[in-house]
């Protein structure tokens, strides 16, 4: 018996081995995990940070710290009018380099405007949102500065991806997260209510410093910038806003409404809760798929344009994120209230136990999140646009739940978000499947 069993062995460790060496021979996880480690280190900066904060903060702070991190979202969604995407795409530097410039200017009028809309409605937004009485206005008129930062770094982000330097992309993760921390350290000392906000602003004009001096020494200049190369570029991808503005927008409405909603339906300390449940569910997602996302963009992008094969870089992709999904899944159907308790005492325990009912969906994101980015490669811009208004008419349905108590609304919100996700993957499946097809006569 014993000697059967040296065959199996040896057969075992020769497989692992060309295992390994098939993870380590590919280039875009390489390059994912020169993004993840520097995006790994920050993410743990910030939830190390978590037992501190939630004790010094109320869920009732953190609910409406998570309202406005929505209403950022959603207007980076739409502020740039998605041009930003399309910075990595040409190829030469120059035009690139209007694009991004292009972008930039579409936000600042953008936010420009919003400003101005917010000093006139503002307290009938704070009303609309169910926002407490005890909420400052000013902090509405933060909100467009908030969102202009946010997508000059996105802009900023994109041209370091377009040039392959990720490490220096993770280095701006890292500085960006370690400011805000400091920030958030220091308020939660003095006890201001709103020092979420404040340290988020913070963090955020901290990291486009640095990603503005990082894209400058690698090789970004507005030298070649002007108003009819602009002009240009804005023909030429005119695709982006045409047929992926609305549909990106519907998109991030589609994540950053459910909170909003609860805030509204319910309560600030309610979507405090979600909060919580949120980003620790959401850890894989900020740690792994948006790295992945990034490299796979430029990866992708590549081999499409060659009309080259990418499916066998794909795969090491999708067996790591599929094993990180597992693991999620059983720590916190086993212990998920136990950890939230940890993290922030008995008073979060709570999102221990609506975290039970939230992970499912939030593992499928993370699994699906991570391909995205292959319509923008392979130009399927319109197909991605389809589905997105699938799925903001989905999450709007929740509107016909408000009347549930808040468990109730939570388990409708993760079927609905099941459902879609597995429509989306059917859809990159058969994109992809087609495309690998079409190569064969060519490859044969």
């Amino acid at each position: 018996m014993r000697n059967s069993l040296i065959p199996y062995f040896k057969r075992l460790k020769i497989d692992f081995k060309f295992f390994s060496n098939y993870l380590l021979r590919s280039e875009l996880l390489r390059s994912a995990s020169i993004l993840i480690s520097g995006t790994v280190i920050a993410q743990l900066i910030s939830i190390l940070l978590q037992p501190f904060l939630r004790r010094f903060f109320s869920p009732e702070s953190f609910g409406i710290y998570s309202v406005y991190l929505s209403l950022i979202g959603i207007i980076l969604a739409v502020s740039s009018l998605r041009f930003d995407d399309a910075i990595v795409l040409p190829k030469t530097d120059k035009d690139s380099a209007n694009v991004l410039s292009l972008s930039l200017v579409f936000s600042f009028l953008f936010n420009l405007i919003l400003f101005l809309i917010v000093l006139v409605k503002g307290q009938k937004i704070i009303t609309f949102l169910n926002l407490p009485s005890s909420f400052p206005l000013p902090i509405l008129y933060i909100i467009p500065l908030g969102a202009f930062l946010y997508n000059t770094y996105q802009c900023l982000n994109f041209w370091l991806v377009r040039k392959r330097k990720f490490y220096s992309v993770s280095i701006n993760k890292l500085l960006r997260r370690g400011s805000e921390s400091i920030a958030q350290v220091s308020f939660a000392l003095i006890k201001k209510n709103n020092g979420l906000i404040y340290s988020d602003l913070i963090g955020q004009t901290i990291n486009v410093l640095t990603v503005l001096f990082q894209t400058i020494n690698n090789g970004l200049t507005f030298k070649s910038v002007s108003f009819t190369k602009m002009k240009y570029v804005f023909k030429k991808y005119k695709d982006f806003p045409k047929f992926n503005l609305i549909p990106a927008f519907m998109s991030t409405c589609s994540y950053m409404l459910p909170p909003i909603f609860i805030n509204k339906f319910y309560s600030s300390e309610s979507a405090g809760f979600f909060d919580l449940a949120k980003l620790l569910l959401s850890v894989p997602l900020a740690l792994v798929a948006t790295s992945f996302s990034s490299v796979l963009l430029q990866r992708v992008s590549e081999k499409f344009n060659k009309r080259e094969s990418f499916i066998k870089e794909l795969k090491p992709v999708i067996l790591v994120v599929s094993l990180i999904s597992l693991v999620e899944i059983l720590a916190i159907v086993f212990f998920g209230e136990y950890i939230f308790k940890v993290i922030g005492g008995d008073t979060w325990i709570i999102s221990g136990k609506i975290s039970k009912i939230m992970v499912w969906s939030f593992t499928f994101n993370f699994i699906v999140s991570t391909f995205t980015t292959i319509f923008v490669s392979m130009r399927r811009i319109k197909t991605y646009s389809l589905y997105q208004l699938f799925y903001f008419v989905a999450i709007l349905s929740l509107l016909f739940f408000k009347s549930f108590d808040f468990v109730a609304f939570l388990k409708i919100y993760v079927l609905i978000e099941v459902v879609c996700y597995a429509v989306l993957t059917s859809v990159i499946i058969f994109i992809i499947s087609r495309y690998e097809l079409s190569l064969k006569p060519v490859n044969q």
